[in-house]
C-alpha cells in the first residue's frame, strides 16, 4: 500500500541520517579525541623542560615544530574532504509484492489434449507443449500453432529453454532431448539415465539439474553443451528422504525451487536450496504432489495437480495465499512468460491469464 511505500521511504531518511552521525563520529569526534592526546603529551613534554630548566634552542625548536603540525591537523579537521559515492537506489530495493487471486480471466487459450504427463516450455517468443504425446507444437504469443511436427520418444516429464544452447531441453524417462526452434529438428544429448528414469529437470545459464522418478529422488547437475559432463550429484537424504520424491525442480538464479511429496502421510513442502551446496534455506507447508515456478523475481507460485489449487509463496518463505482454479481441469504444469503473464496448462487446454 501508500502507507508501507511511505514508511519505507521514511525509514530510509532515518538510515542515512543514522549512517551521517556515526561516520561524523568515527571521522570528527574520534579524531578530535586524537588531537587531545597528542596535545596534552606536547603539555607534559613542556612541562618536563620547564621542570629541567631546559630551554636550549634545539629544545625549544622541536617543541614548536610539534605544536605548529598539530595546529595544523586541528584545522584540517574543519577542511576535511571526503571521496563520497553517490547513493544508488536499485528498483530491486522495492518489490511490489502483486496479488495473483484470483487469477484474471485467461485472455487467451488453445484447446489441446496434453499427454499422459506433460509439461511446457517457454522463450521470449515462443510456448513448447506436446500434443496428446505424439506431436510437438509451436506456439507464438497468440497460442496459435506455427509449427508441429511428430514425436516418437517418451513422453515428456519437462521442458525448460537454454539461451547458451538456444535450444528447448526436454526430459524424458531415458533422454535428454535438444530442439531447435528453427528447425524443429530433435537431437539426443549425450547424457544417459543409467540405472534409474528421469522426472523432471531445470537450467541455468551454465549448468542442468535432473531428478530422477523414484522415491528418495536423486539430483544431478550437468554442464550444458559439449560433452553435458556430469558435475555433481546429489542423494538421499540430502534430496529428501527415502518415502519422498521430488515433484519438480527450477532455477531462480542461486536458487533451486523444489515440492517435495511424503507417500506416508500424504503431505508435501516447498523448499528453497542452494544450487551449489543443496542446503535449505526455507521450507513451507503445502498440499499435493506440485509443479512450480518463480515469479515476480523472487516469488514463487506452486501448483497441486489433483486438488487445482494454488499456492503463493514469499521471497522469505512465507504462504502469502491459497486460491482454487477456477477453470475446474486437472493441471499439469505453469510457468511465466514474461514479467506479466502466466501460463497454465491442463489436460485439455492452455490457458494464458495477465497478472493484474
Amino acid at each position: 500500500s501508500l502507507e508501507q511505500l511511505e514508511q519505507w521511504r521514511a525509514e530510509a531518511y532515518r538510515t542515512i541520517d543514522e549512517y551521517c552521525e556515526r561516520k561524523r563520529h568515527d571521522l570528527i569526534e574520534k579524531r578530535q579525541i586524537h588531537e587531545r592526546k597528542e596535545l596534552d603529551l606536547l603539555r607534559s613534554r613542556i612541562t618536563h623542560l620547564i621542570d629541567r630548566h631546559d630551554d636550549s634552542k634545539e629544545s625549544y625548536d622541536a617543541v614548536n615544530h610539534d605544536l605548529q603540525l598539530e595546529e595544523i591537523k586541528i584545522n584540517d579537521l574543519e577542511h576535511q574532504r571526503f571521496t563520497l559515492r553517490p547513493l544508488v537506489i536499485q528498483d530491486e530495493h522495492l518489490i511490489v509484492r502483486r496479488r495473483l487471486f484470483p487469477l484474471s480471466h485467461p485472455y487467451q487459450s488453445i484447446h489441446l489434449r496434453s499427454g499422459l504427463e506433460s509439461a511446457v516450455g517457454t522463450n521470449t517468443k515462443h510456448l513448447l507443449v506436446d500434443r496428446e504425446g505424439k506431436d510437438l507444437c509451436l506456439l507464438d504469443r497468440n497460442l496459435s500453432i506455427i509449427e508441429e511436427v511428430p514425436f516418437t520418444h517418451n513422453g515428456i516429464h519437462g521442458i525448460c529453454w537454454s539461451s547458451r544452447l538456444s535450444r528447448f531441453i526436454l526430459i524424458t524417462f531415458k533422454e535428454i532431448l535438444l530442439l531447435d526452434e528453427k528447425t524443429m529438428k530433435l537431437e539426443r544429448s549425450p547424457i544417459t539415465p543409467g540405472k534409474h528414469d528421469w522426472w523432471r529437470g531445470t537450467c541455468s545459464n551454465e549448468t542442468l539439474f535432473l531428478s530422477t522418478v523414484e522415491w528418495g529422488s536423486a539430483i544431478y547437475e550437468y554442464e550444458i553443451g559439449g560433452s553435458f559432463r556430469l558435475i555433481k550429484e546429489w542423494h538421499t537424504p540430502v534430496t529428501c528422504k527415502k518415502d519422498e520424491i521430488i515433484c519438480d525442480l527450477k532455477v531462480n538464479a542461486d536458487f533451486l525451487g523444489m515440492p517435495i511429496y511424503s507417500k506416508h502421510k500424504e503431505e508435501s513442502r516447498f523448499e528453497l536450496r542452494s544450487i551449489l551446496t543443496m542446503e535449505t534455506l526455507w521450507s513451507a507447508r503445502i498440499h499435493g504432489r506440485c509443479r512450480c515456478c518463480s515469479i515476480d523475481t523472487d516469488q514463487w507460485l506452486v501448483m497441486d495437480h489433483d486438488d487445482c489449487r494454488f499456492f503463493h509463496i514469499s521471497a522469505d518463505g512465507k504462504l502469502l495465499e491459497t486460491n482454487k482454479y477456477d477453470q475446474h481441469e486437472r493441471l499439469e504444469d505453469i510457468i511465466p512468460w514474461g514479467n506479466d503473464d502466466i501460463v497454465v496448462l491442463t489436460k485439455k487446454n492452455i490457458y494464458l491469464h495477465k497478472f493484474d
